[in-house]
């Protein structure tokens, strides 16, 4: 922990956070680009995903690890480009995404990239001297244990002096 409090207008971790990904995504569309392949980096968790077949948003959810939000805006994206499919899920009232052809064959392109991707990021993680996607899943665990609003909750208690600075979790 910090001895002083840092300034407000020090760069917040979401800050980091989403210039990393910016950082990352326009690197591997530019890369797509030069490679000839039509993609965004943001379809990259449904095809990974949907490339065992059809799923509803919520396993869709759970298996890619993104937000319900960022489904629904990829996969209407992915269907004005045709490369998915909303059809009748097994219960026949819900609803899964499916890969097209066109999907499909994008994805069937798209695994060599990702093992070239994947080879980067160790030689990025070589290079900063931490691995790093170790470091976010434990950061990622942490928080799905203790929300970040209880821990914000927590901090401005303890600055107000009215909880212990140090708190074990469960």
């Amino acid at each position: 922990m910090p001895a002083t409090s840092p300034a407000p207008e020090a760069k917040g971790l979401g800050a980091i956070l989403r210039h990393l990904v910016e950082l990352l995504d326009r690197g591997s569309e530019a890369h797509y680009r030069s490679a000839g392949l039509n993609t965004r980096a943001r379809y990259t968790p449904l095809l990974r995903t949907l490339g065992d077949g059809p799923l509803t948003v919520n396993e869709l959810r759970e298996r890619a690890g993104v937000t319900q939000g960022a489904i629904s805006q990829a996969v209407k994206l992915m269907e004005a480009e045709g490369l998915a499919r909303r059809i009748a899920g097994d219960d026949g009232r819900s609803r899964a995404v499916a890969l097209t052809p066109k999907g499909a064959g994008l994805r069937a392109s798209l695994v060599p990239q990702w093992r070239a991707r994947l080879r980067a990021i160790d030689e990025l993680e070589d290079e900063i001297g931490a691995p790093l996607r170790e470091i976010l899943d434990s950061a990622i665990e942490a928080l799905e244990r203790k929300g970040f609003d209880r821990r914000i909750l927590d901090a401005e208690a303890r600055e107000a002096g009215s909880v212990p600075r140090k708190e074990t979790l469960p």
